[in-house]
């Protein structure tokens, strides 16, 4: 592969000025019952900020990859769940407790949670990526763009 290759694919994450102003409105979406429960990926994760103590829910998108239950960010909220933090995610319509751990992954590992997620039907938009139409991503280009991963344990 050569290096104009990996180049195919970029971090390109909602600008958060559009999210200020959509987030509201999706957090109403995913948590009424009968348009939440429709909603494959988009779930609505709520913890408490490590610092300020506020309660904070964002929506975000939900991936299973090999039965682990993944949030892919760069997002600052992330540190929250540096050594783990209780979260309630409301995801399909129904409410679960857990924790979630920001995870110490390589970039070989993010690469290949990323290509099992898109195998497993996520978009790259859904991912926070931009790829070209038509262009497959291989683990090996994923690795170059590292994220965070987040894994959610659920109690239940």
């Amino acid at each position: 592969m050569s290096k104009i290759d990996t180049t195919n694919v970029r971090l390109s994450p909602p600008p958060p000025q559009l999210m200020r102003l959509v987030n509201p409105l999706v957090r109403r979406v995913l948590t009424t019952r009968s348009l939440g429960r429709r909603i494959r990926r988009q779930g609505l994760i709520e913890f408490t900020g490590r610092r300020t103590g506020r309660t904070l829910r964002v929506p975000v998108c939900l991936h299973d990859v090999d039965g682990q239950t993944l949030v892919f960010t760069e997002r600052p909220w992330r540190r929250n769940f540096a050594g783990g933090a209780p979260v309630t995610v409301t995801h399909r319509g129904r409410v679960r407790r857990g924790r979630a751990l920001l995870l110490e992954a390589t970039p070989a590992e993010a690469g290949a949670a990323f290509r099992a997620a898109l195998d497993d039907g996520a978009t790259p938009f859904e991912l926070g990526l931009k790829v070209p139409r038509g262009y497959e991503p291989t683990e090996a280009d994923l690795a170059t763009i590292a994220r965070s991963l987040i894994r959610v344990d659920y109690d239940d």
